[in-house]
């Protein structure tokens, strides 16, 4: 059994992800790490919405953090996707997002289907 340092509780080691490069386990339970994980990517996420100016470039609307995307102006630019991004420095986060604009997920929609009309 192990305590996670985050709900004290005693799990099984089944209940915590094991260290790769040691043959140890992490001091919070899987629930807890996961939790902890999604916090920070909001936190994150709201911190690169406010670098972008905390609305949409659009239709200069402000919205919850979930309904943002970050659009690439120049697609052949990008060198990594939200999903991946977050996991890195914030220098390397706003490196990636000075080549975005900031949009809600209504006016990102609208632009790629633009873009792709354009394209047929």
């Amino acid at each position: 059994m192990i305590t996670c340092t985050k709900c004290n509780q005693n799990k099984q080691e089944t209940e915590f992800y094991k260290k790769k490069t040691e043959n140890r386990y992490y001091s919070f339970c899987k629930s807890c790490f996961n939790s902890y994980c999604a916090e920070r990517w909001i936190k994150i996420k709201k911190k690169a919405i406010e670098y972008k100016g905390g609305k949409c470039q659009d239709c200069n609307k402000k919205f919850a953090h979930y309904l943002y995307d970050f659009h690439h102006l120049d697609p052949s630019q990008k060198d990594v996707d939200w999903g991946k991004l977050r996991l890195r420095s914030w220098k390397k986060i706003t490196k990636e997002l000075d080549k975005c604009v900031l949009l809600c997920c209504m006016c990102h929609r609208i632009r790629e289907y633009s873009k792709s009309e354009h394209e047929q």
